[in-house]
C-alpha cells in the first residue's frame, strides 16, 4: 500500500471484477473502474460463452453488462464504474441518451461514457441537465476537450474527459502532452470538468499523470502491478518523464493551444481519425459477441 494517498484517484481499466479485488488487495483501494464493449468482451465469463457457441442479442448484451458493473459497482469508491454506450457512426445523441439513462440507473455510482463527437457531445450535454453523470471518451485533442468544457457548463457533479495517451503515443505523438496541455487550459475555468489520463500504458504514463495532477488515472492490472513493484514510487519535484516509445525514440510534442473556454461548444474542431478508429474498434468487439 502506498505510504500516502496519491491526489490521483486511483481506476481499473477493465471489465473484470475479480481483476479490481485484485488491484485493490495490492493497492489497498480502487477509487473507481472505468468499462467499454471492448473490456466486456474480454470478460472471462462473456468469452466463455461466446467460446462455447453462444452469442448474446443486444438486450441480452446489455443485460450482460448490467450484471458485470453492479458486481464492480461496491468493490469501488466515489470515483465510480464508467459505462460506455454503444455507439457507431449512425448513432443519434437521442440513442445515446436512452441508453445512457438505462446505464445510469443501473448502480449509485454510475458514469456514463459517450464518445467525443458532435452527438455523442449533444447527449452529454442532455446528460448533465438531466443530473447524469459523464465521462466523455476518446479524446485527443485539446479542442476536443475544451468543446467537452462548454458543452457540459452547468453540471452539478464532475465531468471526466478522457484523454487516451497510449494511442497518441502509437502515433509518435507525446500523449501526455495532451494531459498537461488541458490542465493548464482548464486552469481559466470553473473546475467542472476533471481529468482522467487514460490509455495509459507503463509507469512512468502513470507517475507523469501524477506529477500533472490528473484527477484521475485509469490502468489495466498490470501496470498497477508495475507500481506496486516499484514500491508505490511517487514523482517528486524533479521528476522528469521520459518521453519515448517502446523501442526508445523520442516521441513529438504536442504545442499548447490558447482556446476561449467560452466559445460554444460547436465551435471548436472535434474530428480526430483516432476517435474513429475508437470507435470502429468498439463496434467491431461488441458485435463480436452479438448474433447474426
Amino acid at each position: 500500500m502506498p505510504a500516502r494517498r496519491t491526489k490521483t484517484k486511483i481506476l481499473v481499466d477493465g471489465g473484470d471484477p475479480k481483476e479490481t479485488l485484485a488491484v485493490k488487495s495490492l493497492v489497498g483501494l480502487v477509487d473507481g473502474q472505468t468499462t467499454n464493449p471492448t473490456l466486456i468482451a474480454k470478460n472471462p465469463e462473456v468469452r466463455q460463452r461466446v467460446s462455447s457457441g453462444h452469442k448474446f442479442s443486444s438486450r441480452e448484451q446489455m443485460d450482460e453488462y448490467k450484471k458485470i458493473v453492479q458486481v464492480i459497482s461496491p468493490l469501488v469508491g466515489d470515483a465510480g464504474v464508467s459505462i460506455e454506450v454503444f455507439a457507431d457512426f449512425d448513432t443519434t445523441a437521442e440513442q445515446m441518451l436512452a441508453q445512457g439513462e438505462e446505464m445510469f440507473s443501473w448502480i449509485p455510482n454510475a458514469y456514463v461514457k459517450y464518445p467525443c463527437t458532435h452527438e455523442g457531445l449533444r447527449a452529454a450535454q442532455t446528460s448533465v441537465k438531466k443530473g447524469i453523470r459523464v465521462n466523455v471518451t476518446l479524446c485527443f485533442s485539446q479542442e476536443q476537450a475544451a468543446a467537452v468544457y462548454a458543452a457540459t457548463k452547468g453540471a452539478k457533479e464532475p465531468v471526466y474527459v478522457s484523454p487516451f495517451v497510449g494511442r497518441l503515443d502509437d502515433r509518435g505523438g507525446n500523449g501526455m502532452d495532451l494531459i498537461g496541455n488541458i490542465k493548464k487550459m482548464y486552469r481559466s475555468g470553473d473546475g467542472h470538468v476533471h481529468v482522467l489520463a487514460a490509455s495509459v500504458r507503463h509507469l512512468e504514463h502513470l507517475l507523469d499523470s501524477f506529477f500533472l495532477d490528473a484527477e484521475l488515472a485509469t490502468a489495466p492490472s498490470k501496470v498497477w502491478e508495475e507500481w506496486a513493484a516499484s514500491a508505490f514510487r511517487l514523482p517528486g519535484k524533479d521528476f522528469s518523464y521520459k518521453a519515448v516509445d517502446k523501442n526508445g525514440k523520442a516521441l513529438k510534442a504536442i504545442p499548447y493551444r490558447e482556446l476561449d473556454l467560452t466559445s460554444a461548444w460547436e465551435r471548436f474542431d472535434i474530428q480526430h481519425e483516432l476517435t474513429s478508429a475508437g470507435i470502429k474498434q468498439f463496434v467491431a468487439d461488441y458485435k463480436s459477441t452479438l448474433k447474426e
